[in-house]
């Protein structure tokens, strides 16, 4: 009998997942992923780096910093009618910044130094933060992740009420012991979901007890009680069952166990698009190799497996599920993505999809979203041939000003540019527009060129699209979303229910 032949089923997957509750409760990256990383051109593989632009059905409003790498992740506060773009490191060299945005065509530098509240040696390892308005507090709460071999391993949450003076308020270890050691248990934290309320979502491997996995890391969804961001409390862990090492027997027994190249852990953030104490149920995250998976976090305490889609056993690297949209839900659907880690494309293709949810317990495919293609006159036939990685990223944060459009959804391809797609008729998405900058970096530094387009934010009220690369900041509009709006303005919506609440 082979190693496989035995794999679990879906059902007994819910089944096990929805009692992991009681082994998982109590109680990032590993080198191996992350160290491959490396260049495999090819026979066809271009020589140089394409510095071209191309553009379809778009127009580019303006570059901040043109040139500089400024791929970073984003998300903004907004204090009146003044709009303030938080900006993530990309790559030393490329610092953290928080930008004034409220005349986008005359973007300003509020803070270039104060964000990491801890050693300087972190700047270059600094991963993930969340940005959100604690109406509680009144005040704007900054949680920033780490991960990594030493140092912290955890969250710290700041008070950014002050973008020029932003204060630690408290620290966090996974493993739950001080966060002053030197050396702490687990990976860390790697994406997270913070919306201002009671409770933030870290996408973990909480210690080293959590060591069953293939490739990435043991991670799964580690909640925490924030309503005193100062003073954070553990509330849960939830882990697919087999990830810890009690629970060898159900490791066995998983599609990719021994395989050595599948991505089996949470990643990409675990979203709760309605808050607990709102009356929120569900929390959506993208989990590798596993799929989507669908929780009910009614009791945050003991988080339900409730509903899961995936596709066949596909081994070969890359992560199939990376991101989950939450924002097309009020259609009935979610849009999951996968991230390639290889160049040159050197592992196995992932494909897109549309979902749908309507049923949380019974996820259904809709749609596969269409591959792009390069556009005529670009020096290659595939984006495979056109140095860096090629595939999906990240869509749009999830917490942005004003409703998001329901037809219209984008996504970071790397050096693909990014993709705008028409999903007015969900089962049948088309690409209706693209920006593919012109790659910055040098070809003999694969690290200047390894993540070309890779994050998106979108002010859905004010119709300006901020697309991070590595050759600058660009400000974009598209006819898909209508006239874009230049003036300052109060936000008057949020993309998520009762997100920043009380913040004007």
């Amino acid at each position: 009998m082979g190693k496989h032949d035995n794999r679990i089923s879906r059902r007994d997957f819910l089944e096990l997942g929805a009692a992991a509750g009681a082994v998982a409760t109590s109680a990032g990256w590993s080198g191996a992923v992350v160290g491959q990383q490396v260049p495999h051109p090819h026979e066809n593989s271009l020589d140089f780096l394409d510095r071209t632009e191309y553009i379809h059905n778009m127009e580019v409003l303006n570059v901040f910093q043109p040139g500089q790498a400024r791929g970073g992740k984003m998300q903004m506060m907004v204090q009146g009618d003044r709009r303030l773009i938080f900006q993530g490191a990309w790559r030393p060299g490329s610092p953290s910044l928080v930008i004034d945005v409220s005349n986008p065509m005359q973007p300003t530098i509020v803070n270039d130094r104060e964000w990491y509240s801890g050693d300087q040696s972190e700047v270059d390892r600094y991963c993930q933060f969340q940005l959100a308005y604690n109406s509680e507090r009144r005040r704007w709460i900054l949680m920033n992740g780490y991960d990594g071999d030493t140092g912290l391993k955890g969250v710290r949450f700041l008070d950014a009420t002050d973008p020029t003076d932003i204060q630690l308020l408290s620290e966090w270890s996974c493993d739950q012991g001080d966060p002053s050691r030197a050396q702490q248990e687990g990976s860390g934290t790697h994406r997270n979901f913070y919306d201002g309320g009671r409770y933030a979502y870290l996408d973990s491997q909480p210690d080293d007890s959590y060591a069953n996995f293939e490739t990435g890391r043991g991670n799964g969804v580690q909640i925490l009680d924030v309503s005193d961001p100062s003073s954070p409390r553990f509330v849960s862990n939830w882990a697919v069952p087999g990830t810890h090492q009690s629970q060898g027997d159900d490791y066995r027994m998983w599609e990719e166990w021994g395989d050595g190249n599948s991505f089996t852990s949470l990643h990409g953030g675990f979203y709760v698009p309605r808050k607990v104490e709102d009356g929120g149920r569900y929390g959506y995250g993208s989990w590798g190799s596993f799929g989507l998976l669908i929780h009910d976090v009614s009791d945050p305490a003991r988080p339900q497996l409730v509903g899961r889609w995936d596709t066949e056993y596909r081994p070969g690297g890359a992560i199939p599920f990376h991101a989950t949209d939450v924002s097309k839900l009020d259609r009935g659907f979610v849009i999951v993505s996968s991230e390639p880690l290889q160049p040159d494309c050197f592992e196995t293709w992932h494909d897109n999809f549309v979902v749908d949810v309507r049923d949380p317990t019974r996820p259904q495919w809709l749609a596969t979203l269409p591959v792009p293609r390069p556009p005529a006159g670009a020096p290659y036939t595939d984006f495979c041939n056109k140095r860096g990685r090629f595939g999906p990223h990240n869509p749009p944060h999830q917490k942005a000003p004003g409703k998001p459009d329901q037809n219209f959804y984008a996504l970071c391809f790397f050096n693909g540019g990014l993709q705008c797609y028409d999903v007015t008729f969900p089962g049948k998405p088309r690409i209706a527009a693209y920006f593919i900058p012109g790659q910055g970096g040098t070809i003999d530094d694969f690290g200047s060129y390894f993540r070309d387009t890779d994050n998106v934010f979108v002010e859905w009220d004010r119709r300006l699209i901020w697309v991070a690369c590595n050759s600058g900041l660009y400000l974009l509009s598209t006819p898909m979303l209508g006239e874009p709006m230049f003036d300052p303005m109060p936000v008057a919506e949020w993309s998520l229910p009762n997100l920043n609440r009380g913040h004007g």
